[in-house]
């Protein structure tokens, strides 16, 4: 099974129309595009971790790479056109974790950070690229995911992909002045969704 500390020196995308995914580098982490990212609120209030509501600093990003677990996660850099007909850049990532080869499964982790590239169905491509890296490549048989109740794009870019929720966490993230669901998601490699 392909590993972060590999992939980084091995060529390695994934792609799915006009979006392509890599290795997550250090000169990613160290990126203005992905500080100025984990300092927009409108980007971090989506994804439930409330250490970056706060200023983030560019040591902490990179000490964040740094830590990845290279033996269960395989963490990827979005990139896509932000315009019609663009080229394409650097606009998100998402993570693959918890990889468990006994029990098959994976979750999966996204962010779309680039607010230009927000509505473009970058993260409904993505998703699908990482299903069929997951199911085809590592032959697992379920992937997870979650993600706030008031974020409406992921919750149609996880429907497009044929995940059903699993499981509602009640009132678990604080968001915008109050306490919101977080909604488990799951799809399994059959399409079935009992194993």
């Amino acid at each position: 099974m392909a590993r972060q500390s590999t992939l980084t020196d091995a060529p390695f995308a994934l792609r799915e129309g006009v979006v392509s995914m890599r290795p997550f580098t250090r000169r990613d982490a160290a990126s203005a595009d992905y500080l100025r990212w984990m300092n927009d609120p409108q980007v971090t209030r989506t994804i439930g971790r409330f250490d970056y509501l706060l200023p983030v600093s560019r040591t902490k990003l990179k000490q964040y790479f740094e830590d990845i677990d290279a033996d269960t996660t395989v963490f990827l850099a979005i990139l896509a056109p932000t315009t019609r007909g663009g080229l394409p850049r650097f606009v998100g990532t998402l993570k693959i974790y918890d990889l468990d080869p006994l029990a098959r499964r994976a979750s999966l982790g996204i962010m779309v950070g680039e607010r230009k590239a927000w509505g473009r169905g970058i993260a409904t491509a993505s998703i699908r690229a990482a299903c069929r890296y997951v199911f085809e490549v590592l032959g697992f048989g379920k992937v997870t995911a979650g993600y706030l109740s008031t974020n409406g794009g992921m919750h149609q870019a996880f429907r497009r992909n044929g995940f059903r929720t699993e499981g509602v966490l009640r009132k678990q993230v604080f968001f915008a002045g109050k306490l919101v669901d977080h909604v488990m998601v799951c799809k399994f490699a059959n399409g079935k969704q009992r194993a």
